[in-house]
């Protein structure tokens, strides 16, 4: 399961980056598919130089590609309750905070593996003029069963820009809201920040249904 997690963020981290190219906004699995070509060539043409130089390769991720999420909506989705009483600096911490983590611990993954994935689109269905979709598709890869990966976008600005992924019915969303909920159990949200800011933080991948079990 930690592999299928990896390769839906290594899908997701390059899906957006055609999208303010165009005048309006593109059907969101038209935005997907034409920037699933370019930031693979992006990879594909620079990986050495990236392995490399990991802190131009981090640069890279953290100005073109995290951009294209929906970064606020997923923090506030992630911390729930606790963004409400968070105070503005806190809520700017913990979205810098958490979009480090996820670098930290999926970029080497998606540098590692990405040509090893082909992805199949399934049809997408919404109203005329909705502002939220849902992109399902399934990972092919060789040898293995394929992995249904879901991405949940909103139009932002006429940009689609994805607000959570689920793998096999898994949300990253719900994954990551339980682990943050059972951390500020234990303690206060000043303390958790400190420690993702200090990269001692470390995430988990759920093994089963439902919210990843620390």
């Amino acid at each position: 399961m930690i592999k299928q997690w990896m390769t839906g963020i290594v899908a997701a981290l390059g899906l957006t980056l055609a999208a303010q190219a165009v005048a309006a906004p593109k059907a969101p699995d038209e935005t997907l598919k034409s920037a699933v070509a370019e930031i693979q060539d992006l990879l594909a043409k620079n990986h050495v130089k990236y392995k490399a130089d990991k802190p131009s390769y981090f640069k890279m991720v953290d100005e073109k590609i995290v951009p294209h999420f929906d970064v606020q909506y997923i923090a506030r989705s992630v911390l729930a309750r606790n963004w409400k009483t968070a105070t503005p600096e806190q809520q700017t911490r913990f979205q810098e905070a958490f979009k480090n983590m996820l670098i930290r611990s999926y970029a080497d993954a998606m540098l590692e593996n990405y040509d090893s994935v082909k992805v199949e689109w399934k049809p997408v269905r919404m109203a005329d003029g909705a502002s939220d979709a849902t992109v399902n598709t399934n990972l092919l890869r060789n040898g293995k069963p394929p992995v249904g990966i879901g991405f949940s976008m909103r139009l932002v600005s006429d940009d689609w820009k994805i607000t959570d992924i689920t793998i096999e019915n898994l949300s990253l969303v719900q994954n990551f809201r339980g682990q943050f909920a059972s951390e500020l159990k234990k303690s206060d949200l000043n303390s958790l920040l400190a420690r993702m800011e200090g990269g001692q933080f470390s995430t988990d991948t759920p093994k089963s249904g439902g919210a990843a079990q620390k």
